[in-house]
């Protein structure tokens, strides 16, 4: 167990170390835990001392599962530390948790590692049915911030700042430990909603436990979206979060929301090996909000789908980070955020296409300056895959669109390798009659938006399916 400051810790602090403690409660011996317990009891309560004695203790416990770290959690769990016991009990036996097999599960995706090396998109992923919404609010890649500063307008209480990571594209936040930071968003997602960012996480396992980090949405209510009350404590009117404390081999996860402070759903931590294949390489998470539904993605694999996961005052406005504290140094521990999307409204794509004639989206991507098809745009070429086989008569012309940066006419070539891209995934992978499908390109000549701001350039980024008459 590692250590983990607790003084001055903030209840969303001792959340997170309720979850460890639970961990650590479920993967060592009874018989060890009541050891320890009656033997710090009977060598009084001073937290040094404790420690001392303890760390001398042999076994299953690490040898950072000292006296303070009991004493102090137990303020925060002695409620629970029965249930935790019983668990353990029950749990000894069985069988795997969702979301954990006898036998790892692993795709092969498109991107760079962490060192900037190609990976072979081999598959897309096939179950992968996220879809943004279709009016862009918000987006942030990073692009020209300052290198060791946070981004403008965000708000944060620590030294999280934006770094390049040598090959990989664009530019990163950095977590800093023991820190929470809030984007520059002010605008309402609605009730309905997508949000999507890049991460990479990249940690020097020591043998001891790295800290636990999270992702989430809150409702700011009556405060500012960049509050500093925000960063001691992220709940706001409502909101949720994933946290995962990372594993050698996988990783726990657990889901939480709440409205103002009273805990509205919890999904306890669960061992995920999955969350091994984000090591050292770019991965895709997506969330999806539907009133009180609620549906998070990581590079195609849905990890939650709750129908009353979220409650149902508030809208949310923000989203934030967090990354716990640790005995690991700030080098050894690398999590990072980019290229952020936030959109609202649910697309209605036969709608559109059958009966408006055209529709337009940014949720199909590709590689920087490439006609490869990225594989989180799945779920988008399934729905208009599903369009065009309910409607056999229905042909259309695919138009790629870019944003201006580059080169006029390698735009225009560029855009038209893109629209022939996706004529081919929905000839090759849901088996659309190509003698329906006619493509074209038009670059930069004909943007939606200001190509000189960086929610302009995704808007202009697109793909529009027009019916043909």
């Amino acid at each position: 167990m590692p250590f983990i400051e607790t003084k001055g810790a903030t209840p969303f602090d001792l959340l997170i170390l309720k979850h460890q403690f639970q961990y650590y409660m479920k993967h060592i011996s009874i018989r060890g835990l009541m050891f320890m317990i009656s033997f710090a009891a009977f060598f009084g309560t001073e937290p040094l001392a404790a420690q001392s004695i303890l760390r001398k203790i042999k076994g299953r416990v690490e040898q950072t599962a000292t006296q303070k770290v009991l004493n102090e959690t137990d303020k925060a769990v002695s409620k629970s530390i029965d249930k935790a016991i019983e668990s353990a009990t029950a749990e000894g036996n069985a069988s795997p948790a969702k979301g954990e097999s006898s036998t790892d599960q692993q795709h092969t995706t498109s991107g760079n590692d962490i060192n900037g090396h190609q990976k072979t998109s081999i598959e897309a992923f096939s179950k992968y049915d996220f879809i943004p919404g279709d009016s862009v609010l918000y987006v942030n890649d990073f692009s020209g911030e300052a290198i060791g500063e946070l981004p403008t307008g965000w708000n944060s209480n620590g030294s999280s700042v934006i770094v390049s990571l040598g090959d990989v594209p664009g530019q990163w936040l950095r977590m800093a430990q023991r820190t929470v930071v809030l984007t520059d968003n002010e605008k309402s997602f609605g009730p309905d909603f997508t949000v999507e960012f890049d991460m990479v996480v990249q940690i020097d396992f020591k043998g001891w436990l790295p800290p636990s980090f999270q992702f989430g949405l809150l409702a700011s209510g009556t405060e500012s979206t960049t509050s500093n009350k925000l960063l001691s404590d992220p709940k706001g009117e409502k909101s949720f979060y994933v946290a995962v404390s990372p594993l050698t081999d996988a990783g726990n996860l657990a889901l939480e929301s709440y409205e103002k402070y009273s805990r509205y759903f919890n999904s306890p931590p669960t061992k995920n090996k999955l969350v091994r294949q984000w090591y050292g390489r770019v991965s895709h998470v997506a969330i999806q909000g539907q009133k009180e539904r609620l549906r998070i993605w990581v590079d195609g694999e849905k990890l939650y789908d709750v129908p009353k996961g979220s409650p149902k005052a508030g809208v949310f406005n923000q989203l934030f980070f967090g990354l716990d504290s640790s005995p690991y140094t700030d080098e050894q521990i690398g999590v990072y955020f980019s290229n952020i999307k936030i959109a609202k409204g649910l697309p209605d794509t036969r709608h559109k296409l059958v009966e408006e004639g055209k529709f337009s989206t940014t949720g199909i991507l590709f590689d920087t300056g490439s006609a490869t098809i990225k594989p989180e745009s799945a779920g988008v070429l399934k729905a208009i895959a599903a369009v065009l086989a309910q409607h056999p008569d229905i042909r259309v012309r695919i138009v790629g669109h870019t944003d201006a940066v580059g080169n006029d006419n390698v735009n225009i070539d560029l855009s038209g390798r893109r629209a022939v891209a996706v004529s081919e995934a929905l000839q090759a992978e849901y088996q659309i009659d190509g003698g329906r499908l006619e493509t074209d390109g038009k670059g930069e000549t004909d943007p939606v938006a200001d190509n000189q701001t960086a929610m302009g350039r995704t808007q202009n980024r697109r793909v529009e399916f027009i019916k043909i008459q």
